[in-house]
């Protein structure tokens, strides 16, 4: 019968293994599995966590106002990913739908921020837009609605206010997650709706470069593809939509534990000609806090 090894042994067996991991090990799984500061120069769109949930100016609240949506769900769905789940909606928005929000946002643009974890602040460096609030009026809380209905009405989840996006000649923003990290803590964003408003431009798509690219030229209506002759980003690595009025990308941001998808890194590449007008609705997930039912 084998003999246990000496307590001397496995400290020696500790003492030797542990500064391999911390200097080998360690950085090599930051490599696999990146957290948000690990992401880039941008770290997450996502607020802070201890926002809160009765704030109108952050969360489009479910306030009874009866609602009469006309039809909205002919919408086609195709699946791009199921790990992380990433689906292409064609035909989210009607046509007038787009156009009223980009009507109610005229007006209204302010320059976007980005949020560090601690501030925010305006850097065109990084993401060179413009943004717009919408006012909740029936044709956007018809379409809060209907993101709350493809989802499946989940408990505790919350769409945050929408805003409308836009990007003129140059308009960019660099790579970053819509994720914080912040679910244990107190809430995140679970999941994201892209939605274009305005495609009246050349460039301007949005890249995921740790997503696959799936096989088959069906997909090319969608995303650039090698050979396109205005495309100048179609051999980048990863995947790039094409900015396309009406149309969506839905993707979900977090894990069952809480933890994000580093797969959801994303950017939107320069305009190169015209305006691209984009809308972000999110959905902040709120768990349930320990020892409540």
């Amino acid at each position: 019968m084998a003999s246990l090894p000496k307590p001397s042994t496995v400290l020696s067996y500790i003492f030797y293994l542990l500064p391999l991991y911390i200097f080998v090990g360690a950085p090599i799984l930051r490599q696999i599995f990146p957290a948000p500061s690990d992401a880039g120069p941008l770290d997450t769109e996502s607020p802070a966590a201890d926002l809160h949930l009765l704030d109108d100016s952050f969360i489009s609240r479910e306030d009874g106002v009866p609602l009469n949506c006309p039809g909205g769900d002919d919408y086609r769905i195709h699946i791009l990913s199921r790990e992380p789940l990433v689906m292409y909606i064609e035909d989210f928005l009607k046509d007038w739908e787009a156009d009223h929000l980009v009507d109610m946002s005229v007006g209204n643009y302010t320059p976007s921020i980005i949020y560090d974890g601690v501030t925010e602040r305006i850097d065109r460096t990084k993401r060179d837009s413009d943004r717009a609030l919408l006012r909740r009026d029936s044709v956007v809380r018809c379409i809060e609605e209907r993101a709350r209905a493809f989802q499946g009405w989940r408990p505790r989840l919350y769409i945050e206010r929408m805003w409308a996006q836009r990007y003129n000649v140059s308009g960019h923003y660099g790579y970053h997650y819509d994720w914080a990290g912040s679910a244990g803590r107190g809430g995140d964003r679970i999941s994201t709706f892209m939605v274009y408003l305005a495609d009246n431009c050349t460039g301007g798509g949005t890249h995921f470069p740790r997503l696959e690219r799936p096989g088959g030229q069906r997909w090319c209506r969608f995303l650039e593809c090698e050979g396109d002759d205005q495309d100048t980003s179609a051999s980048a690595k990863g995947i790039t939509f094409r900015p396309i009025k009406g149309n969506a990308i839905f993707w979900v941001n977090l894990r069952p534990d809480g933890s994000g998808y580093p797969e959801t890194w994303h950017g939107a590449f320069p305009v190169s000609s015209g305006t691209k007008v984009g809308l972000n609705i999110w959905s902040w997930y709120q768990p349930p806090r320990r020892g409540a039912y």
